[in-house]
C-alpha cells in the first residue's frame, strides 16, 4: 500500500504541523499525565500515522507507515 500525497507530505514533518482533515485519532499514549504520542489512519489510504509529541525537537516529527 503507498502512501496518499497528503501522508506523504506529512511524514518527516515537525510535530507542531496539524493535518485539518482526513485523520482519524485511534489511540493516545502519556507519560506522567502529559500525551506524548498520538496514532492516527489515514481515511484515503489508510496508512497508520504517529505524532511524536515528546524528546528533543528533532524526534518531535509525523511518521507514516503504509
Amino acid at each position: 500500500m503507498e502512501l496518499c500525497n497528503e501522508c506523504s507530505t506529512l511524514q518527516g514533518c515537525s510535530a507542531d504541523r496539524i493535518r485539518e482533515e482526513g485523520l482519524t485519532l485511534i489511540g493516545v499514549g502519556e507519560c506522567e499525565g502529559v500525551v506524548a504520542i498520538e496514532h492516527y489512519r489515514c481515511e484515503k489510504c489508510r496508512a497508520l500515522l504517529v505524532r511524536q509529541l515528546c524528546g528533543c525537537s528533532a524526534e518531535q516529527v509525523w511518521t507514516a507507515f503504509s
